[in-house]
This record gives structure tokens, C-alpha cells and sequence, in this order.
């Protein structure tokens, strides 16, 4: 019979229905299933094919385990199967050549080239087993492609081959004088096969790789074994040589997959790794001195979202050729470092937007801040990127061997920590590992945790209320309510550092709609005491105002306590506008539909457009307290501030001036035509009971003058 069966297993109908029609188009006889249980079932029925195309990914059975099933049956042991995946990583590569698989085909399949690859993999797989057939005795070499067998006398001359061994040397037939057979054998392999073949008079057998070279400058590598020829033989040997230069440039782009970064070229994390622990280990286990930059950029999200990620991966790759060159010449002319010492340097790619460069040998700390200046500058400086151009502000944080780490990947550890350190800074762009980082770290990591219990809790975190006056008879018109952490050990936490610390967490959202959800309620037991606190103000981080169910949440709390949103003023600041102005726009038009102000914090600080004003509801702007700070001595923040009135004069804002400290800055904000002033002078922000207290007295002067002092609220 010369009809050739085919056994296809895969769970998706339109590839197995596809490369069931394209195989029998060639003449196959084709049987295809959707699982791995049915094609055992098949098998078992009688179905007996001469390769099998074998999905990895399906319900039930993988297809890996399915492999190895197969190749525990004799009958089976030698079919070629074909694993047919779309992972093409290493891992899923060393998977399936584990379990068993003569080859993998990539999906989505390649359809006209389908047949091809069948029929090269089954006229390999006749020939394979013509050769356990025929030869037995030769079991070990029948099961390689390319292989040739070969005799020599004592003198190492070739005295009897195969066709395949004179193809693969390109020699012609026996004899053949040993000088004719090394001709080819590259120059620094000579020696070691020589050496060898020289062992078999002596009895000794090898086995070793070597190349040959071709006229082109091509290698052709070789795997080959030699045993001495039985005694009394008069000496020389037998062998066998197989072709393996496919097997070598396989595991050399497998070797590509595992170790370097696809886009950029250069070694990734793991590789590095690799390389970093074999450079910081001595031969007796001692720590061998060694430096690693770890590379941080900034803005290249950014420059993705604005111009597609295919225009930033050129970037990336332009960004990582200019390291190699920086490495390969510019450092050594910039640093006065050794080239050859450079040599011995690797440069990776962590992940997306960092970079590693590890440096071998002890150097001063003054010598390598040199280095990473130098190495700064070179990433700093711009990249032409088609019509674009890419600047990025970079980071590097040093670690060294062993005075920081003694481990690849702590040392990576302690240098990522220093270039975060670098570029949350902004005014230290290299920055060296210091052991009192680890301590810093883990002092925020106890206060985020501690932190996060408190906003669960409840207990700890408390309201302060900031008075607001009006500016011409000092009558209480309202607050802004401030959030305060009284710690059960450290007492009370300055809201300057928690509250950046709730930001960079994500913790400012929950703790926003506490702070809310507290005001809105005191706002109710106020009421039900008697007492009118006026508008109350809540600072609202973009967290909170754009991470959705801020106005569904903002009605549930006013629903249940009965207080009217025209109770609630909303601060937001120009940078809160600038990130989303749909969204913004959205949220504010829902909230002025509740009567909730709305008011511009900062105002004068940020972008300060007067598009803000005319395309927003905004209800009132407030007065950054920068400008407010000796506004009566200082002409410049007079004409601000007085522009900022005119501003709202013009638009009917509210206009709020924050930071009052001295009764000569509220005198001369009220000639400005400031309507509300807020500070010191007024009342330092206070506990509910306290500003319960301050609203019963309800003081229509304001005090005759203060001593100015410095607070975060």
C-alpha cells in the first residue's frame, strides 16, 4: 500500500478542518479528532498512521502528556509527532522536545508549506527506520541524520568510509593520508582531534565536536566518536561522524530565545543573572568585586501611548544600540576605563523601560560615579526616531559586589531600589546603593501596611476642620475638612508624609471616601445640634475623582444622612483637570447637578487657562497660599492676586485666598477684593469638637494679629 495515513488531534474544528483538506488535497489519507482521549481511541480502533500532527493546548489530555503516552508504546516509539502550538517559548520548546516530539509547527500553520514539512518529517522517518532495519549493530549512530562511519590504520590513514562520511568531508574515496583529512578541520580544532585519533593506538576512544571549515568561510560542525580497533588488529580505529550543524544553529536561536531580548538584541534578566553570578564567584567562593547600573528610563510609556508602540520599539532598539556602542568605544575615551576591561562588561535589558551594566574589578566610588555620568549622558541625549524625537530622563542606581551584595539578584535588588531612590529624587540622578535604604524601605513598607489598617479600621484616622471667613466681617462661612493619623505609637503623622504615601499606594482613594462619608455625617450632627457650619470643602485626589463611583457614592452618603449637596464643595486641582477633560467634564456636570460646588485649588500654580474657567462649572477658585505669603510687602503677588480677582469678577467665581497668616496680608487681600480668606490667622485646622466650639462663638472679628508658622494640613 503506498498510501500514507495521518493522524490530526486538535480541539479548534477550523484548523483540524483546514489541515485535514489541505493534507488530503496532497494525497494523504487524513483522520482527524478533537481530543487527545479520541485519538487514543482511534489508535486502539485500528487507525495506525505514519505521523501524527498533535496540539498542545486542549480540554482534558495536553498534549505533551498525550506525547509521552505514545512513546512508552513500541508501537509508537519512533512515529514522528508533530506538536502543533503558538507558544514558541523556551520553556514550551524544551516541553515538547521532553515529552517526546520529533518537531513543533507554530500556529497559526502555514498551510501551503504544510505538506513539505509532512513529507521531509516522513521521508526522515523512513530512512530512520530503514537504518534500525539494516544495521542493528549500529543502533547507537542509525538514529542520527548525516552520520558517516570510517575506518583508519595506525598511521591514521583513512583506509575504508561511507558514502555519507566523504559527503560530509568532501573527500573521495580510500585511501586518504591523515594530513587530507585534517586540511579542512578548523585551525583551533586541529590539535584536540589530532591529539585523539592519536589515542586510539593507545587504546584510549573519544568522543568530540569540532568544525570544518568550507571555502566561503562557512563552519560545518561535527560531532564525532572513535573506539581503538579490536587487539591484533595492528592498530588505528573505527568511529562515526555525524553533521550536526543544524542541531548547533537550532540550539543556538533556542539559545537566543532563552538568553537575549528579542527587540533590543542585547542579554535579558536572566541571562545577566546568569552572567552576574559567575562573575561575582571565585573559584574558591569567595565574593569577586563587581559593579552593577541599573538603567531607569522615564517618559517612555508616554512616548508609546503618543506615537504607537511600533515607533518606541525602533526607539528601544536605537536606545540599545547606542549602549553597545557607549560599551564597545565611547566609554573607555569618556572614563579612561581599560578596553579590555570593558570587554569583559555585559549590558541587558531588565524589562520594559530599564537597562542592566555590570562592571567586573574593584574601582573607587569616585571612578564609577565618573562611569555612570558618562553612561548617563549617553542615554540622556536625544534619539531622532523617525520624524520624533525621544527624550528620556534617565536614573541609574549603583550596587556593588561584595560590599552591598554578595547575590546576583540582590545586587540587582539594591541597584533597582537606588535608581528608583534617583529618579523620585530629581536632583540626584545617580545614586549608590546605601545599606540605610533598606532600612528606609521597610519603614514605609510597616507604615503603608499600618496605613491600610488604619483607613480599615476607622479608629485612627480623625477629621480637622480649617476655617473659612468672610473677608470683610471675619463671620465663619465655611471649612475645609483635612485628614489627620493619629498613630497608636508615633502619635500623631504628619500629613505630609502619609498622605504622598496614599498616593503612590493607591490608599488615597478609600481614604478619600472616608474622609466623605465622616464629613458628610458630622456635617448631619452639626445640623441636628443646631449649629451651621457653612459649605465644607474635601480635597479630591484624581484617584478618587476619576476611578469611577465617585458621584454614585457622593449620593448614597447624602441619601442617608439628609444633608443637601449644596453643603459640599469639591476641591480639585488644575493638574485633576489636565489628565482626563471628558471625564472631568462628566463628573463635575454631575456633581453641579447635585448643587455640590466646585472649586479650582492652587489656583495660579498649574496651567492657569482660562479655558478651564469657561469649560468647566467651577463655582469658586482659591488663591495658592505662595501668592498669599507677604502679599502686602510684595508687588508681584499684589498683581497676581489681583489678577486672579479679576478673573473671577469676570467669570462670577468665588474667590478664596488660602495661607491668611498676619492680619497686614488679610487687610491688604480684602482690598484686593479677596471674598474668603483661610489660615492661621483665622484658626489653625481643629477637631469637630473644637470647631463646634469655634462656630457656637461665632467671632465676627478677626483676631488684631498672629505670629506666622509653618504647617502641612
Amino acid at each position: 500500500m503506498n498510501e500514507v495515513r495521518i493522524l490530526v488531534v486538535d480541539d479548534e474544528p477550523v484548523t483540524r478542518i483546514i489541515t485535514e483538506t489541505v493534507l488530503r488535497g496532497q494525497g494523504f489519507v487524513v483522520r482527524s479528532t478533537e481530543s487527545a482521549e479520541a485519538a487514543f481511541a482511534a489508535l486502539a480502533g485500528g487507525f495506525a498512521p505514519q505521523l501524527i500532527l498533535l496540539d498542545v493546548v486542549m480540554p482534558g489530555m495536553s498534549g505533551y502528556e498525550a506525547c509521552r503516552r505514545l512513546r512508552t508504546d513500541p508501537r509508537y516509539e519512533h512515529l514522528p509527532i508533530v506538536m502543533l502550538t503558538s507558544l514558541d517559548d523556551q520553556k514550551s520548546i524544551d516541553e515538547a522536545y521532553f515529552s517526546g516530539a520529533t518537531d513543533f509547527f507554530t500556529k497559526p500553520l502555514n498551510m501551503p508549506l504544510l505538506p513539505h514539512r509532512v513529507r521531509h518529517l516522513l521521508r526522515s522517518a523512513m530512512t530512520f527506520q530503514q537504518l534500525l532495519d539494516s544495521r542493528a549493530t549500529l543502533l547507537t549512530t542509525q538514529r542520527l541524520a548525516c552520520l558517516g562511519d570510517w575506518e583508519l590504520d595506525g598511521d591514521g590513514t583513512l583506509v575504508n568510509c561511507s558514502e555519507q562520511y566523504r559527503a560530509i568531508l568532501g573527500i573521495g574515496r580510500p585511501p586518504c593520508p591523515a594530513v587530507a583529512l585534517m586540511a579542512r578541520v578548523h585551525r583551533e580544532d586541529r590539535a584536540l582531534l589530532e591529539a585523539a585519533r592519536a589515542g586510539l593506538a593507545c587504546g584510549v576512544p573519544y568522543q568530540l565536536d569540532y568544525r570544518l571549515t568550507g571555502r566561503d568561510g562557512s563552519f560545518t560542525h561535527l560531532h564525532e566518536v572513535g573506539y581503538p580497533s579490536p587487539a591484533g588488529a595492528g592498530g588505528g580505529g573505527y568511529g562515526y561522524t555525524q553533521d550536526i550543524t543544524q542541531r548547533v544553529v537550532a540550539e543556538e536561536q533556542v539559545r537566543q530565545l532563552a538568553w537575549y531580548d528579542p527587540l533590543t538584541g542585547l542579554k535579558n534578566r536572566s541571562r545577566m543573572a546568569e552572567l552576574m553570578a559567575g562573575g561575582m564567584a571565585g573559584a574558591q567562593g569567595e565574593a569577586l568585586p563587581l559593579t552593577l547600573f541599573f538603567i531607569q528610563l522615564s517618559g517612555l510609556r508616554k512616548f508609546s501611548l503618543l506615537v504607537g508602540q511600533a515607533v518606541a520599539d525602533v526607539a528601544l532598539q536605537a536606545l540599545g544600540e547606542r549602549l553597545k556602542r557607549f560599551l564597545a568605544s565611547d566609554a573607555a575615551a569618556l572614563t579612561g576605563f581599560d578596553p579590555d576591561l570593558l570587554l569583559r562588561a555585559n549590558l541587558g535589558r531588565y524589562d520594559e523601560s530599564d537597562f542592566l551594566l555590570s562592571l567586573p574589578g574593584e574601582h573607587s566610588r569616585e571612578r564609577l560615579g565618573e562611569f555612570a555620568d558618562a553612561l548617563l549622558v549617553t542615554v540622556a541625549a536625544p534619539l531622532p526616531v523617525g520624524d520624533e524625537e525621544l527624550r528620556m530622563a534617565p536614573a541609574i542606581g549603583i550596587g556593588r559586589c561584595p560590599a552591598d551584595a554578595r547575590e546576583a539578584h540582590e545586587l540587582i535588588r539594591c541597584a533597582m531600589y537606588s535608581a528608583t531612590l534617583a529618579g523620585g529624587d530629581g536632583t540626584r540622578p545617580v545614586v549608590f546603593f546605601d545599606p540605610a535604604h533598606d532600612a528606609v524601605a521597610a519603614s514605609r513598607h510597616l507604615l503603608e501596611r499600618q496605613l491600610r489598617s488604619a483607613i480599615d479600621l476607622g479608629d485612627q484616622l480623625l477629621l480637622y476642620f480649617q476655617p473659612k471667613v468672610d473677608a470683610l466681617t471675619g463671620a465663619p462661612v465655611g471649612a475645609e475638612v483635612l485628614m489627620r493619623w493619629r498613630h497608636p505609637a508615633r502619635g500623631m503623622v504628619s500629613p505630609g508624609e502619609f498622605i504622598p504615601l496614599a498616593e503612590r499606594t493607591g490608599l488615597i482613594r478609600p481614604m478619600t471616601d472616608w474622609l466623605l462619608a465622616q464629613a458628610v455625617e458630622q456635617i448631619a450632627a452639626w445640623h441636628g445640634a443646631g449649629l451651621l457650619p457653612g459649605r465644607i470643602s474635601i480635597n479630591m485626589s484624581a484617584h478618587s475623582f476619576y476611578g469611577g463611583g465617585l458621584v454614585r457614592l457622593l449620593d448614597d452618603i447624602l441619601a442617608r444622612t439628609g444633608v443637601a449637596g449644596a453643603q459640599l464643595v469639591v476641591e480639585i486641582t488644575e493638574g485633576t483637570l489636565m489628565h482626563d477633560h471628558a471625564a472631568a467634564l462628566q463628573v463635575l456636570t454631575a456633581l453641579r447637578e447635585r448643587q455640590v460646588g466646585i472649586s479650582l485649588d492652587d489656583f495660579g500654580t498649574g496651567y492657569s487657562s482660562l479655558g478651564y474657567l469657561q469649560r468647566f462649572p467651577i463655582d469658586e477658585i482659591k488663591v495658592d497660599r505662595s501668592f498669599v505669603t507677604d502679599v502686602d510687602s510684595n508687588p508681584a503677588n499684589q498683581a497676581l492676586v489681583s489678577a486672579i480677582v479679576g478673573l473671577g469678577g469676570a467669570f462670577r467665581l468665588s474667590v478664596v485666598a488660602e495661607g491668611v497668616e498676619t492680619a497686614a496680608e488679610a487687610e491688604c487681600l480684602r482690598r484686593l477684593g479677596c471674598g474668603v480668606l483661610q489660615g492661621f490667622l483665622y484658626g489653625r485646622p481643629m477637631p469637630a469638637p473644637d470647631f463646634a466650639a469655634y462656630l457656637a462663638a461665632s467671632r465676627p472679628e478677626p483676631p488684631a494679629g498672629a505670629v506666622r508658622s509653618a504647617s502641612v494640613s
